[in-house]
Protein backbone atom coordinates (compact mmCIF):
# COMPACT_ATOMS: atom_id res chain seq x y z
CA UNK A 1 0.00 0.00 0.00
CA UNK A 2 1.34 3.27 -0.72
CA UNK A 3 0.51 7.03 0.67
CA UNK A 4 0.41 10.04 -1.71
CA UNK A 5 0.44 13.69 -0.29
CA UNK A 6 -0.08 16.24 -1.97
CA UNK A 7 1.96 19.70 -0.19
CA UNK A 8 0.82 22.76 -1.82
CA UNK A 9 1.23 26.49 -0.60
CA UNK A 10 4.94 25.84 -0.07
CA UNK A 11 6.23 27.82 -3.36
CA UNK A 12 4.70 30.57 -1.87
CA UNK A 13 6.26 30.45 1.56
CA UNK A 14 9.45 29.21 0.24
CA UNK A 15 9.31 32.49 -1.80
CA UNK A 16 8.77 34.67 1.34
CA UNK A 17 11.59 33.13 3.45
CA UNK A 18 13.89 33.47 0.03
CA UNK A 19 12.74 36.90 0.03
CA UNK A 20 12.80 37.50 3.78
CA UNK A 21 16.54 36.19 3.56
CA UNK A 22 18.06 39.09 1.03
CA UNK A 23 15.81 41.68 3.63
CA UNK A 24 17.54 40.02 6.58
CA UNK A 25 21.01 40.03 4.87
CA UNK A 26 20.52 43.93 4.23
CA UNK A 27 19.23 45.15 7.34
CA UNK A 28 21.84 43.20 9.62
CA UNK A 29 24.69 44.32 7.22
CA UNK A 30 23.17 48.07 8.16
CA UNK A 31 23.00 47.36 11.37
CA UNK A 32 26.46 46.45 11.66
CA UNK A 33 27.78 49.83 9.66
CA UNK A 34 26.02 51.35 12.46
CA UNK A 35 27.72 49.60 14.78
CA UNK A 36 30.82 50.25 13.26
CA UNK A 37 29.91 54.01 12.95
CA UNK A 38 29.44 54.38 16.34
CA UNK A 39 32.26 52.36 17.99
CA UNK A 40 34.75 54.30 15.36
CA UNK A 41 33.58 57.71 16.57
CA UNK A 42 33.93 56.67 20.43
CA UNK A 43 37.35 55.21 19.90
CA UNK A 44 38.37 58.59 17.98
CA UNK A 45 37.04 60.25 21.10
CA UNK A 46 38.49 57.80 23.32
CA UNK A 47 41.42 58.10 22.15
CA UNK A 48 41.58 61.83 21.96
CA UNK A 49 40.62 62.17 25.66
CA UNK A 50 44.02 59.95 26.37
CA UNK A 51 45.70 62.54 24.40
CA UNK A 52 46.67 60.30 21.55
CA UNK A 53 49.00 61.74 19.02
CA UNK A 54 46.29 63.39 16.19
CA UNK A 55 48.77 62.05 13.48
CA UNK A 56 48.56 58.23 14.85
CA UNK A 57 44.22 59.15 15.48
CA UNK A 58 44.25 60.37 11.75
CA UNK A 59 46.02 57.82 10.54
CA UNK A 60 43.30 54.80 11.78
CA UNK A 61 41.62 53.07 9.12
CA UNK A 62 37.58 53.08 8.42
CA UNK A 63 35.72 50.40 9.04
CA UNK A 64 35.52 46.84 7.15
CA UNK A 65 32.38 45.21 7.13
CA UNK A 66 33.04 41.41 6.50
CA UNK A 67 30.66 38.65 5.68
CA UNK A 68 31.51 34.62 5.76
CA UNK A 69 29.16 31.99 5.21
CA UNK A 70 26.29 34.24 7.18
CA UNK A 71 28.25 35.57 9.44
CA UNK A 72 28.40 39.55 9.26
CA UNK A 73 31.41 41.12 11.20
CA UNK A 74 32.65 44.42 11.59
CA UNK A 75 36.03 45.30 11.58
CA UNK A 76 36.94 49.05 13.59
CA UNK A 77 40.62 50.40 14.27
CA UNK A 78 44.14 49.42 13.01
CA UNK A 79 45.08 46.32 11.19
CA UNK A 80 47.22 44.00 12.47
CA UNK A 81 50.52 43.55 10.77
CA UNK A 82 54.26 42.13 11.55
CA UNK A 83 56.15 43.65 14.55
CA UNK A 84 59.04 45.34 13.27
CA UNK A 85 60.61 46.60 16.48
CA UNK A 86 62.96 49.20 14.56
CA UNK A 87 59.83 50.58 12.77
CA UNK A 88 56.75 49.83 14.80
CA UNK A 89 53.30 50.30 12.70
CA UNK A 90 50.53 52.24 13.41
CA UNK A 91 48.82 49.05 14.98
CA UNK A 92 51.73 48.68 17.65
CA UNK A 93 52.19 52.58 18.53
CA UNK A 94 48.27 52.15 19.55
CA UNK A 95 48.45 49.11 21.35
CA UNK A 96 51.81 50.42 23.05
CA UNK A 97 49.79 53.47 24.66
CA UNK A 98 46.41 51.42 25.33
CA UNK A 99 48.20 48.36 27.31
CA UNK A 100 51.13 50.79 28.37
CA UNK A 101 54.89 48.81 28.29
CA UNK A 102 55.53 48.21 32.15
CA UNK A 103 58.46 46.04 31.70
CA UNK A 104 60.53 48.20 29.07
CA UNK A 105 63.64 49.93 29.71
CA UNK A 106 65.19 50.85 26.77
CA UNK A 107 63.38 53.86 25.48
CA UNK A 108 61.17 54.39 28.68
CA UNK A 109 57.86 52.86 30.08
CA UNK A 110 54.67 54.17 29.11
CA UNK A 111 52.13 54.10 31.02
CA UNK A 112 48.43 52.10 29.88
CA UNK A 113 45.64 54.49 29.15
CA UNK A 114 43.08 52.11 28.55
CA UNK A 115 41.08 54.05 25.44
CA UNK A 116 40.22 50.61 23.55
CA UNK A 117 37.84 49.23 26.63
CA UNK A 118 36.60 52.36 27.54
CA UNK A 119 35.74 53.29 23.84
CA UNK A 120 33.75 49.68 24.02
CA UNK A 121 32.37 49.91 27.07
CA UNK A 122 30.74 53.59 26.08
CA UNK A 123 29.66 52.07 22.81
CA UNK A 124 28.28 49.13 24.39
CA UNK A 125 24.60 50.07 25.11
CA UNK A 126 23.94 51.95 22.17
CA UNK A 127 25.50 49.48 19.64
CA UNK A 128 23.11 47.17 21.51
CA UNK A 129 20.09 49.38 21.48
CA UNK A 130 20.50 50.13 16.92
CA UNK A 131 20.79 46.31 16.67
CA UNK A 132 17.81 45.48 18.54
CA UNK A 133 16.44 48.07 16.79
CA UNK A 134 17.05 45.95 13.24
CA UNK A 135 16.34 42.70 14.85
CA UNK A 136 12.57 44.14 16.11
CA UNK A 137 11.98 45.61 12.56
CA UNK A 138 13.24 42.56 10.80
CA UNK A 139 10.64 40.03 12.76
CA UNK A 140 7.77 42.75 12.57
CA UNK A 141 8.61 41.90 8.46
CA UNK A 142 8.67 38.42 8.96
CA UNK A 143 5.14 38.50 11.37
CA UNK A 144 3.80 40.93 8.59
CA UNK A 145 3.56 37.85 5.76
Amino acid sequence: MSIKLKLEGFDELLKNIEKAGGEIDRATENAMRQSAVTMQRELVAQMTKANVDRALISRMPSFVIEKDHGAITARVGYRSTGYNPSSPSDYHKAIFINYGTPTRSKHGVIVGRGFVQKAKRRARRTIKKQQEEVLNKILARLKGR
